[in-house]
């Protein structure tokens, strides 16, 4: 199957044969710990992976066979994954929490040969239309049964760099579910220019309390094992007490969250210090964060070294932060800046693509990170980016500064056009979002009856009354006029995914009209 030219052949150790050499080298190092405390080291999980993968081949399981898998972080659902993995078909991980409409949607479109799930959801989807395959309960008994059917067997060859071995379902902001294939180099390849670029150690231990069915929580988990850490699973929702006594517990130095989990750290302000002392590495990503709560971060953890990073599940971390770093250059409000290996372009408005000199464009990116496609249909995979593809269109809209920094305006979708006049949502809220007393803001274009113009959709803190010409006042000396919203409106809440992602698309719906 030919991949498209943004996506290159990776070359070093991809993640099974460092699991591989774990187990060989260092068999007794603790690999994963289960909420419930249970321990496997590197030479049993590694022993239990191949086992999976030999008994899943007893029970119809095939290379490139796609597999649905409940990934609900429990320890079953880690070694599940990577017994897939093993046998060379590709894992479909599933949210625990999917809808039977969801669920109905996963089956039409992916036509799974084989569904690994909790007794409750398998009994709860066993009356939908669709191609199911072969049923099994997600659980340790399951994954017992698996290892002891394999034994005396012959294990599969290993997967080649470029087999398919993972689809993650993303939406971004549109609601609109995209599959994205991933293969064994794509994985291999992050996580090499994750560690070397964050400098994760053998030594560490890590917590994470991320779900396993996203990019980023994923991604963390697969940082760790390649690298031979400890690693602690707290799956559930997050709360930040639970985290803390962890991290305390155990001795952690390395944890990830999305910002809206950072918040609820920040709440707690300097009584967060002595959990955190051991804590040296901080990986945040999936959202933007304010500079203000990235300098409040910065001064509870001065120990440790920060890291947020931007990327898209179809090109998992192209940019990375450090915000100390940042700091001292000035750039703490910048997205960061591409890793070794990872190659970014701008196009400008005139579909120029040029790696250096333009100062704006759409973010375009290249690496063997990047994913090879989207699934369409059953056995199809679809390429974006037209013309040459050459290069993977983020569909963002950035500014590169004179020090290497790419700094986010805005989608180029969402660019609002005012008689010539382009404005980005992002830097229009970005602007109003410093402002004292608003909690949360979202800009947007509506036709009012006089033309497009912009309103603004205010989420107050509740701490002081909103004054929207103190606010019209203020913006004066921060953004040119045409960027000025015409039109204020407060709300209780706004529209946003678990991760804290906008859905812009919803926006119109708060004010009506």
């Amino acid at each position: 199957m030919t991949h498209a030219l943004w996506t290159m052949p990776f070359t070093g150790e991809n993640l099974l044969e460092r699991l591989q050499c774990h187990a060989l080298e260092n068999g007794s190092r603790p690999a994963l710990v289960s909420a419930e405390g249970q321990t496997v080291d590197y030479g049993t999980l590694w022993s239990v992976v191949v086992g999976i993968a030999v008994g899943l081949m007893g029970r119809g399981g095939k290379v490139g066979q796609r597999v649905f898998l409940v990934m609900d972080g429990s320890l079953a659902s880690v070694l599940m994954v990577l017994g897939v993995m093993r046998l060379g078909g590709v894992a479909v991980l599933m949210d625990p929490g999917l809808t039977m409409t969801q669920w109905s949607g996963r089956l039409r479109d992916l036509s799974p040969e084989m569904i690994v799930a909790p007794r409750e959801i398998l009994e709860a989807i066993a009356h939908l239309p669709g191609e199911k395959g072969v049923a099994l309960e997600l659980s340790d008994q399951m994954v017992d049964r698996l290892v002891g059917d394999g034994v005396g067997e012959t294990p599969p060859p290993f997967p080649v760099h470029d087999a398919d071995i993972l689809i993650l379902a993303t939406t971004g902001t549109t609601g609109i579910a995209k599959y994205v294939t991933l293969t064994l180099g794509n994985i291999s390849a992050s996580v090499h220019h994750i560690n070397k670029t964050m400098g994760l150690m053998s030594s560490d231990i890590e917590v994470i309390t991320l779900p396993l069915f996203h990019s980023f929580g994923l991604g963390r988990l697969r940082c760790g094992l390649s690298m031979g850490c400890r690693i602690h699973l707290l799956p559930g929702r997050f709360r930040p007490e639970r985290l803390l006594k962890e991290i305390q517990r155990c001795g952690a130095s390395v944890f990830a969250q999305v910002p809206a989990g950072i918040r609820l750290l920040l709440v707690l302000g300097q009584r967060v210090v002595p959990w955190l002392q051991s804590v040296r590495l901080v990986e945040i990503g999936s959202a933007p964060m304010k500079v203000e709560e990235k300098e409040r971060l910065m001064a509870l953890m001065p120990q440790a070294r920060l890291w947020h990073h931007y990327g898209l599940t179809e090109a998992s971390r192209s940019l990375f932060l450090e915000y100390h770093q940042a700091q001292a250059m000035g750039c703490l409000n910048a997205l960061g800046q591409p890793p070794v290996g990872v190659e970014v372009a701008l196009r400008s408005e005139s579909g120029e693509v040029v790696t250096h000199g333009v100062e704006e464009g759409e973010l375009l990116v290249r690496g063997p990170h990047v994913t090879p496609g989207y699934v369409v249909s059953p056995g199809d995979r679809m390429a974006q980016c037209g013309g040459e593809r050459l290069w993977f269109a983020t569909g963002d809209w950035v500014q590169r500064d004179s020090l290497g920094y790419y700094h986010y305006s805005g989608r180029v979708d969402d660019c609002i056009n005012l008689g010539g006049f382009k404005v980005y949502p992002s830097e229009v809220e970005r602007a109003l979002a410093t402002f004292p007393g608003v909690a949360d803001v979202a800009v947007f274009a509506r036709d009012a009856g006089q033309g497009m113009q912009i309103m603004a959709l205010i989420q107050c803190d509740g701490l002081r009354p909103f004054d929207e010409n103190k606010l019209r006042d203020w913006l004066q000396t921060r953004l040119e006029p045409y960027k000025h919203p015409q039109i204020y409106r407060l709300v209780d809440a706004l529209p946003r995914t678990p991760s804290g992602k906008l859905l812009r698309r919803e926006l119109p719906n708060l004010v009506g009209g």
